[in-house]
């Protein structure tokens, strides 16, 4: 038996499947009628299959049941036995076939398998098409054209899916994540950074990329070395400043894509070159600053959810080819709680893994301090971290409450008295640090327990407790020219 001659190399097909269909077809399995008005002889690869096919469809048109001797009575009239495969070959095909209760799944497959020829053979045409082109290239082109606008069209076939079992999933992955950043970003999963207009969103993430470009700490956590692409908003002019800052100038392993040069050029296809270039650049991380410049939303398109998702559909997309995704967002002038702070739909804080906030601490805080509030899929990812532009970088301090109180310790410990004959009350040690009463309390309490503070006094009306500094102890942060002292109760450490 011989398949189609024209064909080199076997296209797409299961000669399983079709004979189970015939065979099903034959024994009058359940959904074998369904079957037979679903199909068409082209879905059958095999030229022999196809023409039983045709003449059971002319069995069934009719009137008659298409059974094996019905069948075979049509071929034989039509003087198509030996092109059918012979009457013993199809007497067979039922054999040892159950009664099938799932026949719908063998025809799908057969119609699966028959797209995948098409387009095939499509394809092919159109590389024919293409070589012989000459004198009539510019005729050939617009052949060319509609070819494939037909194979775009067909792109919405219906696909097999493939569900898992948990042993299987658990055997195709493993358990330790893969961090570019820990708990911050993930090869293979999203993050989106908001932050208000000059907030220092670009500042941040131009010294993270600078971290990960030579695989050094970055807020305290080792890196994932690799090279980054980067699609910015900004101008070059501008954009320039920030390389420079961030270290990032005249490096090789840093590349930069400007919104302008992809003005005209539907966002999924900006995805994909994006992806291709982290892949010729060996880049594990991918970075889109910011996304509803890039994706096209304007006006009311940012706040629809529909839209939200379509432009997060090739992100999710690219990160599932293993590489890791920063998107950039501003947040809305009013803020709001985490997640959904940012402008525009909250559908994108849900598509994406890890939704960070970088804001102004508040208070009277430094200019240079940020706290990062994060949502994330993974325990990782601290809820919050307070941060700090140096001229190293950006380093942490740790959680905002604790970094709180580590600084309301040194304000409040340099202005305390040294002697006992001069201790204040805990009143005029916050008013004189600028200290809130809750952390001056807290960072005054364990001053008082580490023994750096000496107390006196009853805690009651008219004789509150007084602090003053305990000069045979010292606190254990202090440090005296770079060296951390440890004293004990009965006087300098030797």
């Amino acid at each position: 038996m011989n398949s189609d001659a024209n064909i080199e190399q076997p296209l797409p097909h299961s000669l399983e499947a079709e004979r189970a269909v015939l065979g099903s077809i034959f024994l009058g399995s359940p959904g074998a009628s369904e079957a037979v008005m679903q199909l068409e002889s082209s879905d059958f690869f095999l030229t022999e299959h196809r023409i039983i096919y045709q003449h059971v469809r002319r069995v069934v048109e009719q009137g008659k049941p298409p059974d094996t001797v019905l069948v075979l009575d049509s071929i034989q009239t039509n003087c198509d036995i030996e092109a059918a495969g012979g009457a013993g070959y199809i007497s067979q095909i039922p054999d040892g076939m159950p009664r099938l209760n799932n026949l719908r799944f063998y025809v799908e497959i057969l119609k699966v398998k028959a797209q995948l020829r098409k387009r095939a053979y499509t394809a092919q045409a159109i590389l024919e098409m293409a070589l012989a082109a000459n004198g009539n290239a510019a005729e050939v082109l617009n052949e060319i054209g509609v070819l494939s606008a037909q194979l775009r069209e067909e792109v919405g076939q219906k696909r097999i899916l493939k569900f898992r079992s948990g042993a299987e999933i658990a055997m195709a992955t493993g358990e330790q994540i893969e961090w570019i950043v820990p708990g911050f970003v993930a090869r293979g999963a999203v993050t989106e950074l908001g932050a208000k207009v000059k907030a220092g969103k670009t500042t941040l993430i131009t010294k993270l990329v600078r971290a990960v470009a030579d695989g050094l700490d970055f807020l305290g956590k080792p890196t994932l070395k690799t090279p980054t692409v980067y699609l910015t908003e900004q101008p070059i002019v501008s954009f320039r400043q920030a390389m420079d800052r961030a270290g990032l100038l005249g490096r090789p392993d840093f590349h930069v894509l400007q919104h302008t040069d992809t003005r005209g050029i539907p966002w999924p296809e900006v995805v994909a070159a994006a992806v291709c270039e982290c892949k010729r650049a060996g880049a594990t991380l991918l970075v889109i600053d910011t996304l509803p410049q890039f994706a096209g939303l304007t006006g009311d398109s940012e706040n629809n959810s529909g839209d939200a998702l379509t432009a997060m559909d090739p992100i999710l997309q690219a990160a599932a080819d293993g590489i890791g995704i920063i998107v950039v967002r501003h947040e809305r002038k009013s803020g709001g709680d985490i997640g959904d702070s940012g402008r525009g739909s909250s559908a994108f804080a849900g598509a994406v893994d890890i939704v960070l906030s970088l804001r102004r601490p508040e208070g009277n805080a430094k200019k240079s301090l940020r706290v990062l509030h994060a949502l994330s899929r993974f325990s990782e990812t601290p809820a919050e971290l307070l941060v700090e532009l140096t001229d190293a970088g950006y380093i942490s301090l740790g959680e905002p409450g604790e970094a709180a109180l580590r600084e309301a310790k040194e304000s409040i410990l340099a202005i305390t008295p040294d002697s006992e004959l001069e201790a204040v009350s805990i009143k005029e040690l916050m008013k004189g640090a600028k200290v809130p009463r809750a952390t001056a309390q807290r960072a005054v309490k364990e001053l008082t327990e580490e023994g750096v503070m000496g107390r006196v006094g009853e805690g009651k009306k008219g004789m509150p407790f007084l602090y003053f500094r305990n000069e045979n102890r010292f606190s254990p942060t202090s440090n005296i020219e770079g060296q951390k002292e440890r004293l004990d109760d009965g006087g300098p450490g030797r």
